[in-house]
């Protein structure tokens, strides 16, 4: 008799400890639907850096097409992909922080997700351990801006915590956790992102698009103005000045000569193009730089209104902002060809 009191208190306690600890669905939906729009927000600010990237790539080709010599035409394609490369190599640095964003905001779409009981249990050895690798990694590039690690730990112990029987109060504990811990992450990530996006150092994403503009321009009119015959089409014109015949310049002895250039097609074709997506980009840029913030702000909200269970009868103001930004973001990127 005095085992089985016992017992019930000891349930009683569990239960009572559970209640405590939980969030109320509409909670864990705003977990959820943050953690969904998170796990895409990376995507955006790295195409910034993937356009101007193939912009730059491409622009290059006006240069390399008005050089006639093989070898010299050669070496300069070799250079251009070598610049690819090294190009890659350079953005390590914030694409770290671009996979630290998604993989978080990963992290909380399975937690809250309606199959956490599996989700739980199995992930406990990898679930929180890879975001701790990489914040590590992040750690020792910028010794500074340290982010807290023991995301693995906040999911060992929500996981050993009361069995399957309390899926529910498990996804608060870890939601609750993961949230409280994740608000210093956002900050310093969101702080990263904004000095990368606004910076006007000469090597920086701003600059670079204004710079590429110009370049593009110059380029372009290099190229038009080059007596290179594989670029020009000369065409000998007869009286009615109509095309006649195609022929190389050096193979023209007389009749009146004209550059004849299909108007969208080709060169020009390819000018339109990087013109309109250094435009999309700058904008895309500084659609970018309003999400971040838009991205810090939502963050801390969601992490204040998780201090205490209610019931939320709406999506909350930032977290309303934050999802416009990704929708505008999304439509501007979509227009980069």
């Amino acid at each position: 008799m005095k085992k089985y009191k016992t017992l019930t208190v000891m349930a009683c306690l569990l239960i009572f400890c559970c209640s405590c600890a939980s969030l109320s669905k509409s909670q864990l939906a705003e977990v959820n639907q943050f953690g969904g729009a998170t796990k895409t927000f990376a995507a955006y600010p790295a195409k910034v850096i993937s356009a101007l990237v193939d912009v730059h790539t491409q622009n290059q080709y006006f240069q390399v097409g008005i050089i006639v010599d093989p070898n010299l035409h050669r070496q300069h394609v070799d250079s251009i992909y070598k610049w690819i490369q090294t190009s890659a190599k350079k953005d390590e640095d914030i694409a770290l922080i671009f996979q630290i964003i998604s993989d978080y905001g990963q992290k909380l779409v399975h937690l809250t997700c309606n199959a956490a009981t599996l989700q739980l249990d199995t992930a406990a050895q990898s679930f929180g351990t890879n975001m701790d690798s990489l914040l590590t990694k992040f750690n020792s590039l910028d010794p500074r801006h340290k982010v807290p690690t023991g995301y693995a730990a906040i999911i060992s112990e929500v996981i050993s915590f009361g069995g399957n029987i309390y899926v529910h109060d498990r996804q608060a504990k870890g939601a609750k956790a993961f949230v409280t811990k994740g608000d210093t992450l956002i900050s310093v990530m969101a702080a990263k992102l904004e000095q990368y996006l606004s910076s006007d150092d000469g090597n920086s994403v701003k600059t670079g698009i204004a710079t590429e503009r110009k370049d593009l321009v110059h380029n372009y009119t290099a190229y038009l103005a080059s007596d290179n015959e594989l670029i020009n089409l000369y065409y000998k014109m007869d009286k009615h000045n109509s095309k006649d015949s195609l022929t190389k310049k050096d193979t023209v002895i007389s009749g009146a000569l004209k550059a004849w250039r299909s108007s969208g097609m080709g060169a020009d074709s390819l000018y339109i193009k990087l013109l309109t997506n250094l435009d999309a980009d700058e904008a895309l840029r500084q659609q970018c730089l309003a999400a971040v913030e838009n991205l810090r702000k939502a963050h801390h909200k969601l992490m204040e209104d998780l201090k205490e269970k209610k019931d939320l009868k709406e999506v909350y103001a930032e977290l309303r902002d934050y999802g416009a930004s990704l929708n505008q973001m999304h439509s501007t990127s979509s227009k980069i060809k």
